[in-house]
């Protein structure tokens, strides 16, 4: 009888060490938006090169806690929609010359709200661009994929002055860029 229940409680031990541990995830694919005005015309900058590295607890379909995230974006491949100019604007506004990444790590999740396998996560963080650290908050929607991957989606707007970057000008200053702009993200990270 002893014997029946160390052997219980030891794979009651091992189930819930398995079930409660976090796995690696990383980024499989992404949609990543950047948009803005001018005094001109509206803009939009693709962002073609990203990495994902997180530590997501998921059980039953269901995103339980993020115990780590980190976003690392190539600020030096963000290209405009206005051609060559626009991107090396880009560039130089980002100061990616001495500045190459843009990197939001993530401090805290503040909540986790789940309706089946969709989910919402309020957290914390900070955005590292062009040599200046900010606290940015974040809402991000999500969902469990039937394979397994996990989706986020989200939205979030900020000002480029926050982090001491200038909005870009060009023709001699005639084009004015607002100080605004707006991310718009989608990304699939698998396990």
């Amino acid at each position: 009888m002893k014997k029946f229940f160390g052997t219980l409680l030891t794979l009651l031990v091992v189930f819930a060490a398995t079930a409660s541990s976090p796995a690696a995830y990383s980024a499989k694919n992404h949609e990543f938006k950047i948009s803005g005005t001018s005094n001109l015309h509206d803009w939009t900058a693709d962002v073609p090169s990203l990495s994902t590295s997180a530590e997501l607890i998921v059980s039953d379909g269901k995103l339980e806690a993020i115990n780590r995230m980190v976003v690392d974006i190539d600020a030096t491949r963000i290209t405009g929609s206005e051609g060559n100019i626009m991107t090396r604007k880009i560039a130089e506004t980002l100061k990616s010359n001495k500045n190459p990444r843009i990197v939001f790590r993530m401090t805290r999740v503040d909540n986790i709200s789940q309706t089946g396998n969709d989910f919402t996560v309020r957290a914390a963080g900070s955005l590292a661009m062009g040599g200046v650290s900010r606290p940015l908050d974040v809402v991000v929607r999500g969902r469990i994929l039937p394979n397994g991957d996990v989706q986020f989606t989200g939205v979030k707007e900020m000002k480029m002055t926050t982090w001491q970057l200038d909005p870009p000008r060009a023709m001699m200053g005639a084009l004015r860029t607002g100080d605004d702009v707006k991310v718009d993200f989608s990304v699939t990270l698998k396990n």
